[in-house]
């Protein structure tokens, strides 16, 4: 059996409509990417958003990405020459860690990462790296959300009428899930709202902090390209153990993060009924999410 890549259930297409394209035009003036020559994406996965960007810059800018998946690293080479070989942009994608990222100092007029800082041991380590490649003067970006805040977010009006004992037991077990992952060094899932604090200790100077504007909605009938990836995504997921999570890997990080097997065994035993209930509601179009979500896009200036 294939060992499966790093975040490959959400690098499939659904992951194309993660941006409003007007909101990454806004993003781009704020960064001034049609003034820069050199943009490097670390963590670049299959290379979305280095492309994304790329179409804000000059004639004859370089795109670099980085990623420490081979598999990853060749469809984005593939996809620079089929999709964006028109471009007067030079696509370079190398395979590397974050860590070390196989890049000279000061080559990036802009260095970014995207949900790439929640998983790795040693933030602060990658950021120190990304600022290395990147020019003085030059911005480092981090686009990072906080995934607990769905878990205090309601998809229907009857949802409303809670059990609040119920909703506590379910935040226990994610919290611990949370807390577990990061102790065995695995990264922190919602370390979205730190990243200021991590810049500042970097010593990055100039910080803007923004927040996206894209819901990623379900809503009936399933009539657009989006959402009928978005819902085929989900079906995706529902076919898999549970959801897409693992019992062993979670029920390893629940232990980690001070819980109990038994009530995380309960706490499963729920979540696998909870999803042939969403089956069927995606089946007969009656699932509907507004979707919401907490990404910021942390951007900082490596000082002169």
């Amino acid at each position: 059996m294939e060992e499966k890549k790093h975040s490959e259930e959400h690098l499939g297409p659904a992951r194309e409509y993660w941006w409003n394209e007007d909101y990454l035009e806004l993003l781009a003036e704020r960064l001034h990417i049609r003034y820069i020559q050199t943009l490097v994406d670390i963590g670049c996965g299959k290379g979305m958003m280095g492309f994304k960007f790329s179409k804000y810059m000059p004639d004859d800018g370089k795109v670099y990405g980085v990623d420490y998946e081979p598999g990853y690293i060749a469809e984005a080479r593939q996809r620079a020459q089929s999709e964006y070989g028109h471009k007067n942009i030079d696509y370079e994608f190398k395979v590397g860690n974050a860590t070390d990222i196989p890049l000279p100092d000061d080559i990036a007029d802009v260095t970014l990462c995207q949900t790439l800082l929640i998983h790795v041991k040693n933030p602060q380590r990658v950021i120190q790296e990304m600022i290395r490649v990147t020019k003085p003067g030059g911005w480092v970006v981090a686009l990072e959300p906080n995934n607990l805040v769905p878990n205090l977010m309601f998809d229907r009006y009857g949802e409303t009428d809670y059990n609040v004992e119920a909703m506590l037991e379910v935040l226990e077990v994610k919290l611990r899930i949370e807390k577990g992952k990061k102790q065995l060094g695995e990264g922190f899932n919602s370390l979205g709202d730190v990243v200021p604090d991590l810049f500042l200790k970097a010593g990055l100077q100039d910080m803007k902090v923004w927040i996206s504007d894209k819901a990623l909605s379900i809503i009936p009938p399933y009539d657009t390209q989006e959402k009928m990836l978005r819902v085929e995504q989900m079906m995706q997921w529902i076919e898999t153990e549970a959801m897409g999570y693992d019992y062993q890997d979670n029920l390893n990080y629940f232990m980690a993060g001070g819980g109990d097997k038994d009530k995380f065994d309960a706490y499963w035993q729920k979540l696998l009924y909870n999803k042939i209930m969403l089956k069927e509601k995606l089946q007969k179009e009656e699932y509907v999410s507004a979707g919401g979500s907490l990404v910021y896009i942390v951007a900082a200036q490596k000082p002169r």
